[in-house]
């Protein structure tokens, strides 16, 4: 079963283990989950968009589903 999953962060959440710091995925593009393999760089100019990321990593720009300022 497929499911989306928002991410909206565009870069590693960065933890304290001891003496070393590891990065963790934030933007779930990674293909070294849960660690970070630096693709996120691919997302830094999105701005407030809605993008999908197909499996060869293609980005694909999601239309809104529902207009909220239209007059009528």
């Amino acid at each position: 079963m497929s499911r989306l999953v928002l991410h909206e962060r565009k870069g590693p959440y960065a933890v304290k283990v001891g003496s070393e710091e590891i990065h963790i995925c934030g933007c779930g593009l990674s293909g070294n989950k849960p660690f970070c393999d630096g693709t996120h760089k691919k997302t830094l100019d999105e701005k407030d968009d809605m993008f999908y990321y197909d499996e060869a990593g293609n980005r694909i720009k999601f239309a809104p589903f529902y207009r909220t300022s239209e007059k009528r």
